[in-house]
């Protein structure tokens, strides 16, 4: 009974917060023709020698993520249209002689499919470009053309059984809806207990568009 009752609430909450979503900051495009369109937010790590910024967009139930990754080297984002790459060609790139005006760019895709996230479809960068039209300090915005591996992430059998991996999903969904996404999952393609098939297709992310303003305090 107490599952049950968890499981009405949680659906309730997604019901109320779906309705008055703001999506003053967002990532929008077609995926593979359908129109998407959610609430994006920013996430800023320090590394170093490289500067990251990341921003990704969360739909919930069933979750669909865009996330657009820059690497770079100087000290902001200008202006400009970069290349996408992949994982692989990232790694490459940063084997390099360090060359302070390029920009590398990550676009990654993932949907949840089969209910309550039993298997995940993704899209791995791989190429395109993204065109940044305005750049400042807490605010980026701009546009997008992405072509990416599709792959397919099903959930291990023992998870499947025992109900942990349900449990987990929902926990993630809690999270990810108060707009703690990118610290439910470390990347765009961590699933815990899922194994990657080796089943592939291509996603296209067409008419892409992006805009994110940090520089108000996020609500509590």
């Amino acid at each position: 009974m107490k599952q049950l009752t968890f499981f009405l609430v949680f659906i309730l909450m997604i019901a109320f917060t779906a309705q008055s979503q703001d999506y003053s900051n967002f990532i929008s495009c077609k995926v593979n023709g359908v129109d998407y369109k959610a609430e994006a937010r920013r996430l800023k790590i320090p590394t170093r020698g490289i500067d990251y910024l990341a921003i990704a967009s969360f739909q919930v139930s069933p979750d669909v993520q865009v996330w657009i990754r820059f690497y770079y080297l100087t000290d902001s984002l200008k202006p400009g249209v970069y290349p996408i790459i992949s994982e692989n060609g990232l790694e490459s790139e940063a084997k390099k002689k360090a060359d302070r005006s390029k920009v590398w760019v990550l676009v990654d895709y993932t949907e949840e499919t089969k209910g309550l996230g039993h298997a995940f479809h993704d899209g791995e960068s791989l190429s395109g470009t993204v065109a940044i039209d305005k750049a400042t300090a807490t605010s980026v915005e701009g546009s997008f053309e992405a072509e990416l591996t599709g792959v397919y992430y099903k959930k291990r059998a023992v998870a499947t059984m025992t109900g942990s991996g349900i449990k987990g999903n929902l926990e993630k969904k809690l999270i990810t809806k108060a707009g703690g996404g990118m610290l439910a999952n470390a990347g765009p393609h961590e699933h815990e207990n899922t194994k990657k098939s080796n089943e592939t297709d291509s996603i296209i992310l067409s008419e892409g568009r992006f805009f994110v303003d940090w520089s108000k305090p996020e609500k509590e």
